[in-house]
């Protein structure tokens, strides 16, 4: 996958009609190492119920910690958590 110079450290979105810098390095450092954790393995494409089963938690709980890593990164699809955690070397192709 082809990344474009400085693409991995900032991604350009629209909000409301204005570009807005997002620095996803610096959203996923915020994150707390549950939520780091779910986090890569939604990006690896692990459902919720594989996730709960492999961290011992509820699927429920797993769900609302997949829609606040969302929401954090302002994205709608586990497919652009993937995207953003390739981009940052979390995950390797």
């Amino acid at each position: 996958m082809y990344i474009e110079p400085g693409l991995e450290k900032s991604y350009v979105i629209t909000t409301q009609n204005k570009p807005a810098e997002v620095d996803y390095k610096n959203l996923m450092n915020m994150l707390t190492p549950k939520e780091f954790d779910i986090f890569c393995l939604l990006a690896k494409g692990l459902t919720n119920h594989k996730i709960a089963e492999e961290l011992c938690l509820g699927y429920k709980t797993v769900a609302n910690y997949g829609t606040q890593i969302k929401s954090r990164f302002n994205v709608a699809t586990v497919a652009e958590l993937a995207h953003i955690a390739t981009a940052l070397g979390v995950l390797k192709q």
